[in-house]
């Protein structure tokens, strides 16, 4: 196996424009890329501050992006917080955002049930029991799950 061959700052710098350009990452990921590419790491964090005080990258942009887009898809609190946490977004930020965002999780909740499962009536225990545990996998909390069941059972 070869050893990644070395770059300049200035071809670093270039690199990492060309990877920005194309969608949002956050500082965990860049310094993962950037390793990978050869980079030292006092290079990584000169060129990760060189974008940051540019605006190129931002925390907050990259997580409010990836906090909607599970949300899109249907995924509740737990879910999301443990997916950012993975991706190297602060907490404080993450609950910051979602503060914001004034999210109703019973609609969420509520939307993803009715998108899998539609009119189904639940046949028996074990079927309540299954979709339960879809909610909770999609990072439902108990309470907005029998939020969810409840209002099924007033239909």
């Amino acid at each position: 196996m070869t050893e990644p061959q070395l770059l300049t700052e200035q071809e670093l710098r270039q690199w990492l424009l060309a990877l920005l350009s194309r969608r949002e990452y956050s500082a965990l990921e860049l310094k993962q890329k950037l390793k990978q590419k050869g980079a030292s790491a006092e290079q990584i964090t000169t060129l990760l501050d060189w974008a940051q005080q540019r605006n190129y990258q931002s925390e907050l942009r990259y997580a409010r992006m990836q906090v909607n887009a599970k949300l899109h898809k249907g995924y509740g609190w737990f879910y999301i917080s443990q997916f950012c946490a993975q991706q190297g977004i602060n907490k404080e930020l993450l609950q910051q955002l979602l503060e914001e965002s004034d999210i109703n999780w019973f609609e969420v909740a509520t939307e993803a049930y009715r998108k899998k499962y539609a009119d189904k009536p639940i046949a028996d225990y074990q079927d309540k029991l299954k979709r339960m545990r879809y909610l909770q996998s999609r990072g439902f909390g108990s309470d907005t799950i029998q939020l969810v069941f409840a209002e099924l059972k007033e239909e």
